[in-house]
């Protein structure tokens, strides 16, 4: 297992947010609803977001565990 000691999101919070903000447009809701017929969703970018934020202010465990989703810093699959 990885030293979880300097972990930190993948990405930006900037780009989390501007994933969400992008995925709530009309433009984009359009398109997809166009493309699959269904609408977009956008839940999983704000949860990215909410917990990039967590992480930044209070280091929160929490936010490193729910964490930038399949981020984690236990990098055993790939072989590390």
């Amino acid at each position: 297992m990885a030293d979880c000691s300097h972990w930190q999101p993948p990405r930006p919070c900037e780009a989390y947010r501007a994933e969400w903000k992008l995925c709530r447009s009309a433009r984009h809701f359009l398109h997809h609803y166009y493309v699959h017929g269904e609408r977009p969703a956008c839940e999983q970018w704000r949860r990215d977001l909410a917990s990039c934020r967590d992480w930044e202010e209070r280091r929160s465990a929490e936010a490193q565990e729910l964490g930038v989703v399949a981020h984690t810093c236990n990098l055993s699959y790939l072989g590390v």
